[in-house]
């Protein structure tokens, strides 16, 4: 059999930390160990939750401090820690069912020739556990809704169709065959929500979470796309574990000024398009009508101030975007900071 570890990277977020951390260490199929890397401006606050959880269960748990408040930066940390051949990458705000992980399992253990790289779990919509009080709500979006989002995906795939689900499907399709052929019948995806990501740990290492993405927003921005599109460029395949259910109790906090949020969804999603798109791919050439789409949707939300800066942010972003993508991919990063710094600036 194989194993597994958890590897979950934090900040400030104390309030769900902790009934998270027991969803993960009470599965029926238990994992090898949790490392927790945490950037919290109360570090020592988390170390207590640990501290306290750790004392209830036989599932070892570690915290660690990060070296920079960056979510792929954390996650990579995390994973120098793991030893077990699975990692699993729940967001803190997500809580498991007792047998998610063993869905999760069962997926990757049937497939003896390593074709699924990362296997992604399903969303829930109920707890699987009592909130307590110390708990906050749980920020409703309207991407929280089933239905409105299968129109809103119909129609948006029909007209403004997502660069990185054309991109997913289409390597995912190239490489499908191989897997029926090996006997392999569970449903593959071409991206995956990092809240639900599941990595084996080789495939996890040797494409690592890009620290770009999160070095000037913290909680990174797209990050989790990013590594789905690239576990599909390198020729492994993401399957979908359809009993494994993970319940995102989406943290009402703003996770950015909001500047920053529009600013950094137009850019990173640029700057992920750039590293992996082949010229001249479909994907790459539907690129600039979604990403205007996107600056219009941010443009028709003025209700406050916060929705103002998002539409601005967006907007200083996307007349940045040719500098950006005239640029090798070499000197991509590079650029990036280039834009972050003079955006940044002017912002002040």
């Amino acid at each position: 059999m194989l194993d597994y570890a958890v590897v979950v990277a934090t900040r400030n977020r104390q309030d769900i930390l902790g009934s998270a951390l027991r969803t993960f260490s009470n599965q029926s199929r238990p994992p090898g160990q949790i490392v927790v890397v945490d950037r919290s401006d109360d570090h020592s606050d988390v170390e207590r939750i640990v501290a306290d959880i750790a004392a209830s269960t036989s599932v070892p748990i570690r915290v660690h401090y990060g070296e920079a408040a960056n979510l792929p930066l954390q996650r990579n940390q995390g994973l120098r820690h793991v030893t077990e051949a699975i990692t699993m990458f729940p967001d803190d705000d997500v809580l498991w069912y007792p047998d998610t992980a063993a869905a999760v399992m069962e997926v990757y253990e049937s497939d003896e020739g390593s074709l699924y790289g990362a296997v992604t779990a399903v969303d829930a919509h109920r707890s699987p556990v009592p909130l307590g009080d110390e708990v906050p709500d749980r920020r409703v979006r309207l991407t929280d809704r089933p239905l409105i989002m299968r129109v809103r995906n119909i129609v948006e795939s029909a007209i403004v169709p997502q660069p990185f689900e054309v991109f997913g499907r289409a390597r995912s399709a190239a490489l499908e065959p191989a897997a029926r052929a090996a006997g392999l019948r569970h449903p593959l995806v071409g991206t995956f929500g990092g809240y639900r990501m599941t990595l084996r740990t080789d495939v996890a290492r040797t494409l690592a979470f890009d620290p770009v993405l999160g070095s000037r927003v913290g909680y990174g921005v797209h990050e989790d796309k990013d590594m789905a599109l690239r576990v599909l460029a390198s020729g492994s395949l993401i399957a979908v574990a359809e009993a494994a259910r993970a319940f995102h109790n989406t943290h009402p906090g703003k996770r950015a000024a909001g500047f920053s949020y529009g600013f950094f969804h137009l850019l990173n999603y640029a700057y992920v398009c750039h590293k992996i798109f082949p010229s001249g791919d479909r994907s790459r050439k539907v690129m600039d009508r979604y990403l205007r789409y996107k600056l219009a949707l941010y443009r028709l939300r003025r209700r406050d101030q916060y929705d103002r800066d998002v539409a601005a942010g967006a907007e200083a972003a996307y007349s940045e975007l040719p500098a950006l993508l005239e640029r090798p991919v070499a000197e991509a990063a590079d650029l990036y900071e280039e834009i972050c710094r003079r955006a940044l600036d002017r912002d002040r």
